[in-house]
């Protein structure tokens, strides 16, 4: 890390990845610092720096403050990946520790507690928000979990045998049970005794919503484009593979069909939606849905859009900037059950297919908002097209370059602005500023993980 990088981390402050400790008084809190650091985005720990920004220095002896910083780290299980560094700055010495964020499906506790970042400070979870970091890490997988309460009677068999006629295994259950199905497909286990897991009840039971009420889909159509008077609503309460059929039916009953003539003695006629993308989106939704979440999936019918709107942010394996170039299950179990029943996929091609879809019916590319705890995706029709940016003239050439590149891509960073320009990084980052400053563009993120999207998207 360079001199200049460091200054200008120090005059940004204390983030949700930067910390200043003006010297290693307390190896209990520099313990908290790394394990917070490495169960969010990782961060960087800057020692002799005052938490006004002042470039203090350190006085004590060096190898053994790097001993301390070691023997603190490793009080931290399992033990960070961490680098230490020295540098002179202003002629002052410094320590600069370098915490590598933890993978996503583990965790670091401190003396048994899990610690994060939450903003600039170092927050210590317990009770219910303990619950949702393992639920977000997917250490604690719903579709792995048992529900103890269950019996085979609960079962309908009927929903089992449309399955296994689908896998065109219509005789599987003339010389196998009930119970062989589930061993063999893990959808339970038989230790103590026999457990059934989660997916069984979201895809065969004889009623998914007694046990699991968030399985229900609200379905409304509202009159104009705000959510204030309703013309049409269902609530669908049952199994997922029946949820998605009723589901996809409201919708396209409540769609405009378009009549288009031509010079043929046929009329064409053509919804104002593609088929496919609707289809497309709902699945996902119910699919990919955090069961964990008590909300239900809701699909509103609006005049100029579709909004469909599910529990749960994107999987913590699957960063914002890969969303719609691979694929990553929440729910692997049921989502291979959903597979083996022709309504997924897999490969990861889902959200590029439906932006071609509407781009050759006319339309804008699907709108996607995503929150902690929600995931939006938004259909324009005809009557709610997007404007494009309406005026470039506050920019440069290389501003304008910029801003073509993160409509093509959907963000950039720092380091993408210097390579696509061949400027410095401090040019860079003084265009980027601007931008902001003009409105064209909005930081995600901070200090290395920082990037930039468009001004009111996600």
């Amino acid at each position: 890390m360079e001199a200049n990088q460091i200054i200008s981390i120090i005059e940004g402050g204390e983030t949700q990845e930067v910390e200043f400790k003006q010297s290693f008084h307390s190896a209990r809190e520099v313990s908290k610092a790394i394990c917070s650091f490495a169960n969010t985005f990782g961060g960087i720990l800057l020692i002799g720096i005052s938490d006004k920004k002042e470039i203090l220095g350190i006085q004590s002896d060096i190898d053994t403050l790097q001993q301390q910083i070691s023997a603190a780290n490793q009080s931290v299980l399992p033990t960070p990946l961490i680098s230490v560094e020295i540098h002179k700055v202003k002629d002052r010495t410094i320590l600069v520790v370098i915490v590598q964020k933890s993978s996503d499906n583990s965790y670091h506790t401190f003396h048994g507690a899990i610690y994060v970042r939450v903003g600039s400070t170092t927050k210590r979870i317990d009770g219910q928000t303990h619950l949702e970091f393992l639920r977000n890490r997917q250490i604690l997988s719903f579709d792995e979990s048992y529900e103890t309460t269950f019996s085979l009677d609960e079962i309908d068999i009927e929903k089992v045998k449309e399955y296994l006629t689908i896998r065109k295994q219509e005789k599987y259950l003339e010389s196998h049970t009930l119970q062989d199905f589930l061993l063999s497909n893990k959808l339970a286990s038989r230790n103590a005794e026999f457990k059934i897991k989660n997916p069984v009840i979201l895809l065969f039971a004889k009623n998914t919503v007694q046990n699991f009420p968030q399985a229900e889909v609200k379905l409304v159509q509202f009159s104009g484009k705000e959510a204030v008077t309703i013309l049409s609503h269902k609530l669908v309460q049952e199994s997922l593979p029946h949820a998605i059929g009723q589901a996809i039916a409201f919708v396209e009953k409540h769609l405009t069909k378009n009549i288009e003539v031509t010079g043929s003695p046929k009329r064409t006629e053509h919804y104002e939606y593609p088929l496919n993308v609707i289809r497309e989106a709902i699945v996902n939704a119910i699919a990919h849905r955090d069961y964990f979440s008590r909300d239900s999936v809701q699909i509103y019918i609006f005049d100029d859009r579709i909004e469909i709107t599910n529990p749960g942010s994107l999987p913590n394996a699957l960063p914002k900037e890969m969303f719609g170039t691979i694929s990553v299950q929440r729910n692997p179990i049921t989502y291979r059950f959903l597979r083996d029943m022709g309504y997924v996929e897999g490969l990861g091609t889902g959200i590029p297919r439906m932006k071609n879809a509407m781009r050759q019916a006319g339309l804008s590319d699907p709108e996607f908002k995503i929150t902690e705890s929600f995931f939006r995706i938004i259909l324009h029709n005809a009557k709610g097209k997007k404007k494009p940016i309406e005026s470039l003239k506050d920019l440069s050439e290389r501003q304008k370059k910029a801003l073509e590149y993160v409509r093509k891509h959907k963000s950039i960073k720092a380091q993408t602005y210097t390579e696509l320009n061949k400027v410095s990084y401090a040019t860079a980052v003084n265009d980027i500023n601007e931008m902001m400053t003009f409105g064209y563009l909005k930081k995600v993120g901070a200090y290395r993980g920082a990037y930039y999207v468009l001004e009111g998207e996600e």
